[in-house]
């Protein structure tokens, strides 16, 4: 009798373990799925807040009067000569849903306008689109203006500023030169 109680008593502790280890690993699971849908729960809102909240920088280069609350169109410059309007919809489409586009081609550098349905679209084109490499070009993105709007400088003196970083824009050399009236 001795050896079969020792066998059932061995069977019983082995149960006991695997019944602690099955615990322990669907307590495991169970704050895994929990910190995942934190972790998606804290992400999401993050990006609800963003989008609220997201507002590209002026450049510095838009026409006085020039209203970018009302505007669904991005200008996209320095665009490679191989690039077709199907692949920049398909590039512009993950910023929002595109109306229409038209690429202008040139022999060096196309550039083309790529119209929103919505405002929202075309301020998430200009954050996250600018600067993207396409066939080795950095495209330029920013609002779309008539040029007609363009403000007049023929009475600005004019400058050359070269050999910069590459982390200077636009807007950065905007916020130096601002304080002299005829900045544009």
């Amino acid at each position: 009798m001795n050896g079969t109680g020792g066998s059932h008593h061995q069977q019983q502790h082995r149960l006991r373990q695997q019944q602690q280890q099955q615990a322990l690993l669907m307590q495991q699971a169970l704050q895994q799925q929990q910190q995942q849908q934190y972790q998606s729960g804290v992400l999401a809102a993050a990006a609800a807040a963003a989008m609220t909240q997201m507002e590209p920088i002026s450049n510095g280069n838009l026409p006085p009067g020039f209203d970018p609350s009302t505007c669904r169109s991005v200008y996209v410059g320095n665009v490679n000569p191989n690039v077709t309007e199907s692949l920049l919809i398909e590039v512009f489409q993950s910023a929002g849903l595109v109306e229409r586009c038209k690429l202008i081609r040139k022999e060096k550098s196309s550039f083309g306008f790529v119209d929103y349905y919505d405002r929202r679209s075309a301020a998430l084109a200009i954050m996250t689109l600018h600067g993207r490499h396409i066939y080795g070009q950095a495209i330029k993105v920013n609002w779309a203006y008539a040029s007609t709007q363009r403000e007049d400088t023929s009475g600005h003196f004019h400058i050359f500023v070269g050999d910069l970083s590459s982390e200077v824009n636009d807007a950065t050399l905007y916020a130096c030169f601002s304080a002299y009236p005829s900045c544009s």
